[in-house]
């Protein structure tokens, strides 16, 4: 029953939201980002995969709905006005097999880490605008991650062909 107890306890500090503003060395993680799946939409020729992307951004969280070219223009766009990010292994695109399960599978993985990896650079980098202020304190929020990229706006491309929100 103790065991129990304190598994409790630790799930439920997990769960905890931190402050705004919160140092460094208290934050490791003041973005989290994952893909835990992707569904296929649409019917015959506009038949395609999305991926459902979860961010967390201190307290907040919401989720958004993409497709492969949206990842790869969100890459070309923040690699012009970013250098740092131009090292970055990005998922190159097929030509064939894009919609067979296990490729698909594995362009999920590959986009979460390159996701992972690009928030690792941005909150590290000296031109980044999601870098902490000078005394080591992220000022984040979903605000901040969705102007720094249009790609992280809930329902940014509902209307287009490349993506719901």
């Amino acid at each position: 029953m103790l065991q129990q107890d304190q598994r409790l306890h630790r799930g439920r500090s997990h769960l905890m939201s931190r402050p705004a503003g919160t140092r460094c060395a208290a934050a490791k993680e003041p973005v989290r980002v994952s893909i835990p799946r992707y569904v296929l939409r649409g019917q015959g020729k506009d038949e395609h995969f999305e991926f459902e992307v979860k961010v967390s951004v201190m307290d907040d969280s919401w989720t958004v709905f993409r497709r492969y070219s949206r990842f790869r223009d969100m890459h070309r766009s923040l690699k012009s006005k970013y250098p740092e990010l131009a090292a970055l292994e990005f998922p190159p695109k097929k030509l064939f097999g894009n919609r067979d399960e296990r490729m698909v599978s594995e362009r999920r993985s590959h986009l979460e880490r390159y996701l992972r990896n690009l928030f690792r650079v941005m909150l590290s980098c000296s031109g980044s605008p999601l870098r902490p202020d000078e005394d080591g304190v992220f000022r984040l929020s979903k605000f901040n991650i969705c102007e720094f990229s249009p790609f992280f706006k809930k329902g940014v491309f509902e209307s287009s062909s490349h993506g719901t929100g």
